[in-house]
């Protein structure tokens, strides 16, 4: 019988130095050093730790590494936490300039104002862009000059403001809290933002503080105080509402002009067509225009050590997820589900959203929205 002989396999050569790790050519007694100072001083950069190993170790210039391979090392090691990609919501396509009436309304709250026999009111203004009708003025109890009006106050202003005039388009605003999430540089939308999806108006955030934006709301803030703040004392909170929208009402109809002359404020602004009231509220709710806001957002989030990550206030866990990793989601309308992604763009796992439902956006059930406006409507003390 012959006899087989085996193919030499060809050798592969790998170029470059084999790959040790940062700091490797160091000796272990200042890799050591460098760790031990960082753990101890988290707060401490690559130079200040470098800094210390000369002044108090003793050590030269050349003996120590260069600040770029220590946070090498620290990347390596995981005492530098990977920073966050940053992801902003989509913009709104609008034009500039309001044509038609109800085009655009302007919202802002004033910082709290001390009235005697109420405590610190914060008041909800809106305008109208085009018209410049004042469209509500919806005072807030707070607890002090230091608190502002919540979800739930603004919600409530702007349900006033639908039954008497209609759904606008655009309502815009600053990035408040209740408006932005201005905590994370990933941005999930908030409650009050959806909720207008749902509606069918849209959000615009400014991109420049007043006065150079939103200046028509801003000088309402301080017409509304003069005509119903300064000065006065009040029994009850709904003696306060009912003055407001007898003053508002009155400067819709007349405005002072430089003559001296009082003209109408906006004769044609009339009540939009997009009519509105509580009691069907939720059937305007519209959950698939959420959806498709979602379908063109990405979110970036570090996975917990727990396996878990927060997405608009509820947490998700992800059985095959990598700690400390960092993720990308995205949400698919298709399947109504959270697609998380890795670094690689592999896809980890697909969730379903939590707790979102009509309701939820609401605040409250189509019921308990009815029974909550008999309340406000008729109730001495406001009670949201």
């Amino acid at each position: 019988m012959g006899t087989t002989t085996k193919k030499k396999q060809p050798l592969q050569v790998v170029q470059g130095r084999p790959a040790k790790g940062a700091l490797s050519s160091y000796s272990s007694k200042i890799v050591k050093q460098i760790h031990r100072l960082r753990e101890y001083y988290p707060g401490w950069g690559a130079a200040d730790i470098l800094y210390e190993l000369q002044q108090k170790q003793g050590y030269a210039q050349g003996e120590l590494p260069s600040i770029a391979t220590v946070n090498r090392y620290f990347k390596q090691v995981g005492l530098i936490k990977p920073r966050l990609s940053v992801s902003i919501l989509p913009e709104l396509i609008q034009p500039p300039k309001p044509y038609h009436y109800h085009d655009r309304w302007e919202m802002d709250a004033q910082g709290p104002v001390a009235v005697d026999g109420l405590g610190y009111i914060a008041m909800i203004n809106i305008k109208e862009t085009k018209s410049k009708a004042h469209i509500m003025a919806f005072p807030i109890i707070v607890d002090s000059k230091y608190h502002q009006p919540k979800t739930i106050h603004y919600q409530w202003a702007l349900r006033y403001s639908f039954i008497e005039w209609g759904l606008p388009k655009v309502i815009q605003v600053d990035k408040d809290s209740v408006f932005y999430p201005n905590a994370t540089k990933s941005a999930f939308p908030t409650l009050f933002h959806l909720w207008l999806l749902a509606l069918g108006v849209q959000l615009d955030f400014i991109k420049y503080p007043p006065p150079i934006k939103n200046a028509m709301v801003e000088r309402s803030h301080q017409t509304m105080e003069r005509q119903t703040l300064q000065g006065q004392s009040y029994q009850c909170w709904k003696n306060l509402f009912k003055f407001c929208n007898e003053r508002r009402r009155l400067k819709n109809q007349i405005q002072t002009n430089p003559h001296s002359k009082k003209i109408p404020a906006h004769p044609n602004a009339k009540k939009n067509s997009r009519c509105y009231t509580v009691a069907n509220e939720a059937q305007i709710i519209n959950i698939k225009r959420v959806y498709q806001y979602l379908a063109k957002c990405r979110w970036y989030r570090t996975v917990s050590k727990y396996k878990t990550f927060s997405l608009g206030g509820q947490a998700y866990y992800l059985k095959k997820a990598i700690p400390q990793a960092q993720i990308s989601i995205r949400f698919c309308n298709r399947a109504k589900k959270l697609i998380c992604q890795d670094a690689n763009e592999q896809i980890i796992q697909k969730v379903s959203l939590k707790n979102f439902s009509s309701e939820k956006l609401m605040g409250n059930t189509a019921e308990g929205l009815i029974k909550m406006k008999r309340k406000i409507d008729f109730y001495r003390n406001c009670p949201i």
